[in-house]
């Protein structure tokens, strides 16, 4: 068994010696990693240089190195293997991946096993062996061989030779050609002479060195040549199926250019040696693919990426420069190719700007020349990609950027014939303060502020049923976390340092519920540029009556408008100090109004303007605040808890310098002081009776237990039967009263509903403040009664006959209920008895009709077989209860004894 597993090793060494190559005796041991060296052939034609590989020539061949581990399996991906050669004037490698690294030796790394190289002929005819070596992962090192013999060529291959892509896309959008286009390929002829230098070919009978050049079938691709002042017909736009290419230095150069109709093509060259005593024609081709593709490479969509950092003017102080992007990608959303091709690099992306007058503004990107700069550049992509900058100028306002791309051929330096644009505007600010705007948070807005004299006790946070946290020592107040945002006039922040003021008003109130500002209006008119501002009317009247008890306008207090809830009006959003006060209509301000000119021209819209006087007497907010990078700036609005709910006014102001002089620029808000999130609302008692009127107590306080004032609730029915109502209005609606008015945070509230029946299940009533809700249960009456007059009738005809019915639906209690839909059915037995005209909706006094048809009563034969007949009609309500009946009795007539005879 030894000896036929010894012998079964020794053939396959001979196998692998057989294909070209040895190993250093790794398959005649075992244990130990194995490596062998393969080719195509070993006999590559010689080659008067060496010249990057090309696979379409006979001179190049690929040569492989596989590698197994001492496990006889492959060495893992990555490996390292070296190649060398023993002559490199027979012949040179490369790795298979890096064509152009040509030398002695070379080194490639392993995929699935195997190690690929190119070798490459040299011009010294011979034999000439390739040594592979490399460590496997076990340390175990390994080395093959394989011998080549380098050959004189036969027919003039090595001579003369085409190097080039063996592959090109088909122009199926017959777009036009230019140089660095995907559609076309650089291909060099390349003629040597006898000693392997560049050689001469023969002149052509218009006295020129040519080969002549064949490209085949034409139908999907053609040739053209670079210029040659010496004929007319060369030039990269004239396409060829067959002509001479001029060769000189032992080089000429042809552009294939691919076709619409993929396909193989086969691009062929033959010439003669400048010795005339060589009459050999040396003749070269190769293989072009013209493939078809899911790609077009040619612009369809185009888009921008701009960053979202603003830019202002020169001189600003802020940011001159924005960053942006243009996307080029075609119609399967693949980047286009680079601009660029056979060493030619053009542009593909042409970008316009059209700016403020005058205002210096310019694009700055890189161009197939390098950088470029102005209000109309071209510019090429990186994989698909064209970023460049706007640098501003000296004014503000809207700057547009057109980019153009043509779809024909994704080249804008030649004559544009399909264009392709998208646009993107980009604002350019000068930081000046132009608005101001206050803003709350919706979500950890609200602080609960901790005694700040230590009191004693624990440190750590408590936290409460709803699952609030409460600080251990809460001094009864809460901080409102209030922010504003200053812009210029196109949108950008503010830059830093602009000072901002703050304050607010909270008082005098009415004595009402919800309560008003007791001055307050939307009847003001500040005097544009001036000092005054006066009302239409003013019901409390600016000054004190000597003969009321009534609040009065103090100096001191605040004045607020809100200029900006009336078009044209925005510059008369303001807060002044109260200076004076003139009148019951009219006070003066220590600070004059803007001249609201922002139009150009003052607007004077007389008594428009919303208005607030007053003082701030609950609570504190930060006095000022800078603005910073973002031209945000954050203070705390600081109130006692028993104020939530409480109407106040919020302004922020500052300043902005013009060349007229100096304008406030304002934001006033109107809020009421917030709890915390999430309230809570009650409802006591939670069950009432039905069909009966009902006070009950609603109180709302926030997580913590602060009661909030000023809040209407809102009342709906949710389900079960019967009619609602709030404090007598119809159901939905809210409360007539708002919170605080019976206690802190409590309202009291009628509730009735009615036309509830027995047994019809009990109503819900769900009170509702926000996503605060507290749920009322009606109880359902009772049973009552359903009265029908007549209740029973005897049908003493043979004829049919109509019965007028009267139903009366009461309460247990005996009261009439009214808006309750009525039914009925009837069964007549062995007579007729229907309905005819059906109940209705009972009335106020309870009551509907109805009208029956009985026909119960025959003559019959006299037996009385049969007889009486009782037919019964039943009628109700939807819920089935309660019931009442009507009778009707048939007889037979025959038997009546009455005289004359119904039956006669």
């Amino acid at each position: 068994m030894k000896v036929l597993r010894n012998t079964f090793i020794l053939a396959a060494s001979l196998v692998l010696v057989a294909c070209g190559g040895s190993s250093s005796g790794s398959f005649d041991r075992g244990g130990a990693a194995k490596m062998s060296v393969s080719a195509e052939t070993t006999s590559v034609p010689a080659k008067g240089q060496h010249f990057v590989p090309n696979p379409a020539m006979d001179y190049t061949i690929q040569v492989n190195v596989e590698f197994l581990g001492s496990d006889n399996r492959p060495v893992p991906d990555g490996t390292e293997v070296n190649l060398s050669s023993s002559s490199s004037g027979r012949g040179v490698v490369a790795p298979i991946d890096e064509p152009e690294s040509t030398g002695g030796q070379a080194t490639s790394t392993t995929s699935g096993g195997t190690a690929s190289f190119w070798f490459v002929s040299g011009s010294n005819q011979g034999e000439v062996t390739l040594t592979a070596s490399g460590t496997a992962p076990s340390g175990d090192q390994s080395s093959s061989r394989l011998n080549l013999n380098v050959i004189e060529p036969s027919d003039g291959a090595a001579r003369l030779s085409i190097e080039g892509p063996t592959e090109i896309p088909a122009n199926k959008a017959g777009a036009s050609s230019f140089l660095g286009s995907p559609y076309v390929a650089e291909y060099r002829i390349r003629y040597l002479g006898p000693d392997g230098e560049p050689g001469i070919v023969r002149l052509d009978e218009d006295d020129r060195h040519t080969a002549q050049v064949t490209i085949s079938p034409t139908r999907s691709a053609m040739f053209s040549t670079l210029m040659d002042p010496e004929f007319e017909f060369a030039g990269f736009d004239i396409l060829w199926g067959t002509g001479p290419v001029l060769v000189q230095g032992g080089q000429g150069i042809v552009f294939v250019h691919a076709q619409r109709d993929p396909g193989t093509v086969t691009l062929s060259a033959a010439a003669f040696d400048i010795d005339e005593d060589d009459d050999q024609v040396y003749s070269a081709e190769i293989k072009i693919d013209v493939i078809d593709h899911t790609e077009d490479f040619l612009p369809a969509q185009l888009d921008f990426s701009v960053s979202p950092d603003p830019v202002y003017i020169q001189g600003s102080g802020g940011s001159t420069s924005k960053s942006l992007s243009v996307d080029v990608r075609d119609s399967g959303g693949n980047a286009v190719p680079d601009p660029e091709g056979d060493g030619h690099s053009y542009n593909n992306v042409r970008l316009q700007l059209e700016a403020p007058a005058n205002s210096g503004a310019r694009l700055v990107g890189t161009g197939a020349d390098g950088s470029v700069s102005g209000t109309d550049i071209r510019v090429r992509t990186l994989n698909g990609v064209a970023n460049f900058a706007l640098n501003s100028g000296t004014e503000t306002g809207s700057h547009r950027i057109i980019a153009t791309v043509d779809r024909a051929d994704n080249n804008v330096d030649n004559e544009m014939t399909d264009p392709l644009t998208a646009e993107t505007t980009i604002q350019v600010g000068d930081g000046r303060l132009f608005s101001l705007e206050l803003v709350q948070p919706s979500i950890n807005a609200l602080m609960v502020n901790r005694a700040v004299t230590d009191i004693g006790g624990s440190e750590e946070q408590i936290i409460g049923d709803n699952g609030v946290p409460v600080p251990p020592d809460p001094d009864g107040t809460y901080s409102l976390t209030v922010t504003v945002q200053g812009v210029d006039q196109v949108g950008h922040p503010v830059l830093p340092g602009t000072v901002v003021s703050f304050g607010k008003i909270d008082s005098p109130l009415s004595e009402t519920n919800p309560s008003y500002f007791v001055f307050s209006g939307e009847d003001g008119n500040p005097s544009e540029g001036g000092d005054l501002f006066s009302v239409l009317d003013s019901p409390e009247g600016f000054l004190d009556d000597p003969n009321a008890i009534d609040e009065s306008v103090e100096t001191g207090d605040t004045l607020a408008l809100f200029g900006k809830s009336i078009p044209g009006n925005r510059e008369h959003e303001a807060a002044r100090s109260v200076a004076d006060v003139v009148d019951d209509r009219t006070v003066r301000v220590s600070e004059p109004f803007n001249p609201n000119d922002q139009s150009g021209n003052i607007v004077d819209d007389g008594y428009v303007i919303p208005w607030v006087i007053g003082r701030a007497r609950m609570g504190v907010i930060d006095e000022s605040a800078t603005l910073g990078d973002q031209g945000r700036a954050t203070v705390q609005l600081t109130y006692p808890i028993h104020a939530v709910g409480r109407p106040t006014v919020v302004w922020a102001q500052s300043q902005r310098t013009e060349s007229g002089g100096t304008k406030t620029v304002a934001d006033v808000n109107s809020i009421r002081l917030p709890g915390v999130a999430p309230l809570e609302l009650s409802v006591t008692p939670s069950t009432i009776p039905g069909n009966v009127a009902t006070p009950v107590l609603l109180c709302l306080r926030d997580a913590l237990g602060a009661p909030v004032n000023q809040a209407a609730i809102n009342g709906s029915l949710v389900s079960g039967q019967g009619i609602g109502s709030l404090d007598g209005d119809f159901m939905p609606t809210t409360t007539q009263n708002a919170t605080g008015t019976d206690g802190l945070g409590c309202v009291e509230t009628e509730v009735k509903v009615e036309n509830m029946l027995a047994e019809s299940g009990n109503s819900v009533v769900l009170f509702s403040v926000g996503e605060a809700t507290a749920s009322l249960s009606v109880v359902a009456p009772e049973a009552g009664m359903l009265m029908v007059e007549p209740s029973n009738r005897n049908d003493l005809s043979p004829t049919p006959q109509d019965v007028n019915l009267t139903l009366t639906l009461l309460t247990s209690g005996g009261e009439p209920l009214s808006g309750v839909q009525l039914i009925g059915s009837c069964d007549g037995g062995n007579g007729s008895l229907s309905i005819t005209d059906a109940p209705g909706v009972t009335d106020e006094d309870g009551e509907t009709t109805a009208t029956v048809e009985m026909d119960m009563s025959i003559c019959g034969d006299g037996s009385g077989e049969g007889f009486p007949r009782e037919g019964i009609c039943e009628f109700t309500t939807a819920s089935g209860s309660p019931v009442g009946t009507f009778t009707a009795n048939g007889f037979d007539l025959s038997e009546s004894g009455v005289s004359p005879s119904p039956c006669d």
